[in-house]
């Protein structure tokens, strides 16, 4: 008989065993680096200029300045570091087979680890294997290929300088993933069984330490109103966020996909200088900012003022400095171009003479939808204006003038570009090469006229001795008028200095008389009713025959077509206004992007500012593309175009970029450094919520044609259950939108969304508010994040008022957010017009009201429904006044419950 043969079979560590190490090792990690980096903050940073072998107070300005950004970042490098010692733990084995401990952080460590681990900031290279799926390999150091066996993701906090990391999730290639509840009292729990002698206790302990293991993802509920903080990218969006600086790109992707939080540590990485290749540090180096200025040089847009308060704390987290400059709605941004740096809409110091109006209506619905045409139509028109009134001034010159000005003409003719089209820097500069001359020309002519003019008034001064009271007595009837009442009014380079009294009288008279003799050297009639018509009326023909009118008005002519030559390049920027002016009376008559009803002049749609500052850009930045303009402006010429130079910036961000029209997204591009052209922003088509909105990939590439399009679809927000509502909705106006993937091993099943039907009555709504928020309660525990969002701003503070009222037996708080403005405590329920609530996420969400937000926005109805669903991650609950939903969404009603308890 053979003897059996014994054979041992090894029981598989349990998931609290196999959390064991990692804890210890994980907490003693922490506990190390936080007290190494209190010894470095305990030594201070050294000066500046310390730092420096020798200092030149006159040469070494930028050195000082780096070595003191240097000195910053080093500090918040540093505190972010004793706040977060490392928020992933990966476990990988290198070619030898030798299994390696990485920890990765926000902020690069400044010393290695005492036990032989890695330690590594995310921005760097190696630090991609935190995204990195189980199995995946990187190029590590020592050029050795490493392999992902084993990943935690943690979530570090010290309490009382006890360290813990709370949910921290593992995962690796021969187990089934878990989440440790908390690493101290699981190990608190086995040190109790090892301790004890009582055979109970013991038993009792390790139980309580295999209690707070269990298997899969923990779920966070959400408390407070954020935006979520992705620990780590997945694999795709590690390496959307690492790609070249010098790129353009596009982030697509539904609700929930971490596409804010991608663009946020992708700003993150590229400002930190010491992660970046060495590539990718020439390109900063060829930049207006420079290395010295790059952690400054950049600038992100968002659609609302609540948004941008949130993502200045995303930024924050990440460490990256974000003061209120760098992040700005266009709103906020475009009025501080068009007033204050451009002059096109009026200010008490400048010159601008529009004014914007938000609900002016004199756009056409399908000019709204069209905006790129519309561009393109009016970039075309006024840039042939303005060569082909050039060509016109250069014909009056070479035709009306002396041997000598007939001379120059012919050479300004020769200087005109043959196209109309384009701004043409090469022809700008062989005019400002005729410069001298066309200021000599003016000078002489400008000297005959002035004495012309100087003799008449004192030849009807000396016939009327009261002739100068009677004048100011006379201007103080006339009122300014809007439009431009003389086509050829001179429009001198000094700016006339404020006058009053006797001094402006006069010089209204001149201007009038100036703008008589013009129209009788070219043969029209001055309008009787304007202010210059009556002001010449009432001189009359005093002392200036009508053959002295048409000598002057010659002269007159000559200079004003001699002064269209000087500081050519301003004036193609500076008088987009004026040409838009035009363009648009043209093309009202027409009936063609503009209401027939009366427009003011001065009046302009917000709209209409935005093309007004495109064509301004696009012109300046065509100049500056030129290397002699480009090198005249270095050497102070071309001032003009100094104020668009400014405003480069190294890197332009752009959040809920479909929310922005394609003319002002081409806005935002012409405000990229030329050297790095760097522009991303992320958006998504289905939650568009303005009518200007962008609608298609076309839309985005023409505003660069190379725009590389990234598409993210796995959504860490929605549980099973609303995820397949929104995707419902989405398909309500895109059939095809594709399906947003819920994350692997979580588990992500949650409740059915809720319908309260004949709730058109504040307070019965107000009332089924308050049983579903005590339900919400009961279900989480405490209350969480919660929206109550309506559809009308009128709308926000009633309900915030009859649900603080209907809550207040719970004590509860409800409060109004009105115009998308933070208020209230985290525990407060908040009011919100849907409109501001973008890129924002909460627990549970209630909106209110869709039988009337179905009503007054018909065609964005599906948009507005889906933006406000997609807020909510757990809970999300309807309202109507009908007996049902309304009808576009009548096949979704069949998803509803009418409560969760």
């Amino acid at each position: 008989m053979h003897k059996k043969k014994t054979v041992s079979v090894v029981t598989p560590p349990s998931q609290a065993e196999r959390a064991v190490p990692i804890a210890e090792h994980t907490l003693r990690h922490f506990e190390e680096t936080a007290d190494r980096v209190r010894e470095k903050l305990a030594e201070g940073s050294p000066s500046p200029a310390n730092a420096l072998a020798s200092l030149n107070a006159f040469t070494d300005g930028p050195a000082v300045r780096r070595v003191s950004q240097n000195s910053d970042q080093l500090r918040r490098a540093l505190v972010a570091l004793l706040a977060e010692p490392a928020f992933s733990r990966v476990v990988a084995q290198d070619e030898d087979g030798a299994r390696r401990s990485v920890f990765v952080s926000r902020a690069v460590p400044h010393r290695t680890p005492s036990d032989g681990s890695i330690a590594v900031g995310y921005h760097l290279p190696f630090g991609r294997i935190a995204a990195l799926p189980i199995g995946g390999s990187i190029l590590g150091p020592g050029s050795q290929t490493f392999t992902v066996l084993e990943k935690s993701t943690l979530y570090a906090k010290e309490v009382g300088g006890i360290w813990d990391s709370l949910n921290t999730f593992v995962e690796g290639e021969d187990f089934a993933a878990f989440t440790v509840v908390s690493l101290r009292e699981l190990l608190r729990g086995l040190d109790v069984a090892e301790e004890e002698l009582d055979i109970l206790e013991a038993a009792l302990a390790s139980d309580r330490a295999a209690a707070v293991v269990f298997e899969g993802r923990k779920r966070d509920v959400i408390t407070r109103m954020a935006l979520r903080d992705l620990k780590v990218l997945d694999e795709y969006q590690d390496e959307i966020f690492r790609l070249p600086l010098d790129t353009r790109l596009v982030i697509l992707g539904p609700p929930g996909t971490g596409k804010t939080t991608t663009l946020i540590k992708r700003l993150g990485q590229k400002i930190d200088l010491e992660s970046l290749p060495e590539e990718e540090r020439d390109v900063i180096g060829a930049t207006t900012s420079g290395e010295a200025q790059h952690e400054t040089s950049w600038l992100m847009f968002t659609p609302t003022t609540l948004l941008r308060r949130y993502v200045k704390e995303a930024f924050a987290k990440e460490l990256i400095p974000a003061p209120d400059e760098r992040i700005q709605t266009w709103d906020d941004y475009r009025r501080e171009l068009a007033r204050n740096r451009f002059g096109v809409l009026r200010s008490a110091a400048g010159a601008g003479s529009f004014v914007m109006k938000d609900a002016l209506p004199s756009l056409l619905p399908e000019t709204v939808a069209e905006q790129r045409a519309w561009f393109e139509d009016f970039e075309a028109w006024q840039l042939g204006l303005f060569w082909r009134e050039l060509k016109t001034n250069a014909d009056i010159l070479a035709v009306e003038g002396s041997a000598d000005v007939k001379r120059l003409g012919a050479r300004l003719r020769e200087a005109l570009p043959s196209s109309v089209y384009g701004p043409h820097p090469g022809a700008l500069i062989s005019m400002a090469a005729m410069a001298d001359e066309l200021q000599a020309l003016i000078g002489g002519l400008k000297r005959k006229t002035d004495e012309a003019l100087n003799a008449a008034a004192r030849q009807a001064l000396r016939a009327d001795a009261g002739f100068l009271d009677t004048l100011v007595a006379f201007v103080g009837t006339l009122t300014e008028s809007d439009d431009n009442e003389d086509p050829d009014e001179e429009d001198e380079e000094e700016t006339r200095q404020i006058k009053l009294g006797r001094e402006a009288a006069v010089e209204a008279l001149y201007r009038a008389l100036r703008a008589k003799a013009r129209a009788a050297a070219s043969g029209r009639s001055l309008g009787k009713q304007s202010r210059n018509g009556r002001l010449a009326d009432w001189f009359g023909d005093r002392s200036l025959t009508q053959d002295a009118l048409r000598t002057i008005g010659t002269d007159l002519l000559l200079q004003t077509a001699a002064r269209r030559f000087l500081n050519t390049e301003r004036r193609l920027v500076d008088g987009v206004g004026a040409r838009y002016r035009r363009f648009r009376r043209e093309r009202q008559t027409e009936g063609r992007w503009y209401r027939r009803d009366p427009i003011a002049a001065t009046d302009l749609h917000p709209l209409e500012v935005d093309l007004i500052l495109l064509a301004i850009l696009n012109s300046a930045r065509t100049l500056l593309a030129d290397r002699r303009i480009a090198r005249g402006h270095a050497q102070g010429r071309h001032a003009a175009l100094a104020p668009v130079l400014s405003l480069n910036r190294t890197q332009i961000l752009v959040d809920e970029a479909t929310d922005f029209s394609p003319v002002q997204l081409a806005c935002m591009a012409a405000l990229c450094d030329p050297a790095a052209r760097s522009f991303v922003a992320c958006g998504d088509f289905n939650q568009r919520i303005t009518e200007w909105g962008s609608r298609s990939d076309d839309d985005l590439k023409w505003v660069f044609p190379d725009f590389e399009v990234r598409s993210v679809n796995i959504t860490y927000r929605h549980s099973r259950q609303l995820n397949e509502l929104a995707r419902a909705i989405a398909q309500l106006s895109s059939p095809d939108v594709p399906e947003a993937q819920l994350p692997q091993r979580v588990n992500n099943d949650g409740f059915d969304p809720v319908l309260g039907v004949r709730l058109g009555d504040r307070l019965a709504c107000a009332s089924w508010l308050k049983d579903r928020i005590v339900e919400l309660e009961r279900l989480s525990g405490q209350v969480p994040s919660i929206a109550i969002l309506v559809s009308d701003e009128e709308e926000v503070i009633p309900m915030a008022a009859a649900l603080n009222d209907a809550l207040a037996s719970s004590n509860i708080r409800a409060v109004p957010c009105p115009f998308g403005e933070m208020a209230g405590q985290e525990n407060d329920v908040r009011v919100f017009d849907v409109r501001h609530i973008k890129g924002l996420e909460f627990e549970a969400v209630f909106f209110l009201g869709i039988d009337r937000l179905a009503q007054r926005q018909p065609d964005l109805f599906e948009k507005y429904l889906y933006v406000g669903a997609t807020r909510a991650a757990m809970y999300l609950g309807l309202t109507t006044g009908d007996d049902h939903l309304p009808t576009k969404l009548a096949t979704l009603e069949g998803r509803f419950g009418k409560q969760w308890l």
